[in-house]
């Protein structure tokens, strides 16, 4: 009731147009239907609209899975900013106090927070929202309302010391005035004040941290310099994460310090492909110099096969060797060469499994031949198998990861794979004549050192 009569006497002055808006959280019965009718007849009397709504908070929390005190204050401000769009509102005044201020840097405090956290709540909101009242204590307000002899109802759920928030007004900041500083809601307050500045500032820094990392941008898909953030310090490096994970979905309520570690260990780890699911459909990625974050929902192997492997795509067109010589593709990516020439075939063939040296009769290479590495959809008829499968499967019985099968180069002709380098010729490759001419394809795997 303060904040709506102290709104309404400055009205003329500065020029507002005022309306009041209630919600009806469904929790206290035929209290809060009273307290409904109450700033009902209060708008009435001020000749102010009145927009008003009950919900079933107790359902929503079920439905969630939330807490009820989240669950109320997301169905609160979700009617708080439909109303304003429905009357042409441009704020959203709410009557948070200074005594609510500090319960609030409390139980951040207690459930673990950075500075945003302890800095509690902003007097002015990118969003529309404004607290007017935040300067003031509770019995400030309530003895103004006494002098002017403005009546207001309580709610009784105040009271009600199941709820953190007020046992932390009720038991914890009473005891920190009476045994340890009698102006503890004062020194709260302005201790939040003073690490919202920080805040700010901080945060003009990360955005410009965050600029100089991102390496790529767009819908649900974050591309961000691997380098440069291993060369931020820890605390930044924080920042960026939060800041970019923010950029995709909107907030970072539901990120915990647990989500942020997991990046931070993908970018210690630097294992291409590897990944972490972290919340509200954010994963985190890491490849080849760059950390990705996406909230796109398809199938990644299909949408973005790339970052999933360990090795970017690669293709190379092997052109017909001369008589009597052979052709050798360096695969940069990977660092592994492919020789293809002609020869003759040896007296016995030894079995394409996992062998780097096969022939092929002449007749199954349809040149120029192509040197690429797998793709969504790639099938393959294993010599001596029993059928075509998909190439993904073929891997799998192999025991080959997932993060190591980009590595492996697939031979083609025009568009018929004949070799899996290193692991078996396809059907499609016809066994040569023994000591007849033939292709002879040889696989050198890069070995370090």
């Amino acid at each position: 009731m303060a904040l709506l009569h102290i709104l309404h006497l400055l009205a003329p002055g500065l020029d507002l147009t005022l309306s009041v808006a209630h919600l009806n959280h469904g929790i206290r019965g035929e209290a809060a239907d009273r307290d409904q009718a109450f700033s009902r007849q209060a708008a009435e009397d001020l000749g102010l609209p009145f927009v008003t709504q009950t919900m079933d908070v107790p359902a929503l929390a079920r439905q969630s899975g939330t807490g009820l005190e989240e669950a109320a204050r997301d169905a609160r401000r979700a009617f708080l900013r439909e109303a304003a769009l429905s009357c042409g509102a441009r704020r959203i005044a709410v009557g948070h106090h200074k005594g609510d201020m500090a319960e609030q840097v409390l139980m951040n405090l207690l459930r673990g927070s950075g500075l945003k956290g302890l800095g509690a709540m902003d007097p002015v909101t990118s969003d529309g929202i404004i607290r007017p009242l935040m300067e003031l204590s509770r019995n400030e307000i309530t003895g103004w309302l006494s002098h002017r002899g403005i009546g207001h109802v309580t709610d009784a759920s105040n009271s009600d010391t199941a709820y953190t928030r007020n046992r932390i007004r009720h038991r914890l900041i009473p005891m920190l005035e009476a045994e340890f500083n009698p102006s503890a809601v004062d020194t709260l307050a302005r201790t939040a004040s003073l690490l919202r500045d920080e805040e700010a500032w901080l945060r003009d820094l990360t955005e410009s941290l965050f600029n100089d990392c991102t390496v790529s941008r767009e819908d649900g898909h974050l591309e961000l310099s691997a380098s440069k953030l291993r060369g931020l310090h820890p605390a930044a490096r924080n920042r960026v994460l939060r800041r970019s994970a923010a950029a995709l979905c909107g907030s970072t309520r539901t990120l915990s310090a647990a989500h942020i570690q997991r990046l931070t260990e993908l970018l210690d780890r630097g294992q291409p492909g590897h990944y972490a699911d972290l919340s509200r459909g954010l994963r985190g990625i890491f490849t080849q110099g760059a950390l990705h974050l996406t909230t796109e929902t398809g199938n990644l192997r299909h949408t973005r096969p790339q970052l999933l492997s360990g090795v970017p795509a690669f293709s190379y067109e092997v052109p017909r060797p001369a008589p009597g010589e052979s052709c050798t593709v360096h695969i940069a990516e990977t660092g592994d060469r492919l020789t293809i020439g002609w020869a003759q075939a040896p007296d016995e063939l030894a079995t394409s499994r996992n062998a780097c040296r096969v022939y092929v009769a002449p007749g199954s290479a349809d040149f120029p031949l192509t040197i690429r590495n797998p793709r969504p959809g790639d099938r393959f008829r294993p010599q001596g198998g029993s059928g075509g499968r998909k190439l993904g499967r073929f891997f799998s019985d192999c025991g080959l990861e997932a993060s190591l099968r980009s590595r492996v180069p697939l031979v083609f002709s025009k568009n018929t794979l004949i070799w899996v380098a290193g692991y078996r010729l396809d059907e499609a490759a016809t066994p040569p004549s023994p000591g007849a001419p033939a292709l002879e394809m040889v696989f050198h795997p890069y070995k370090k050192g």
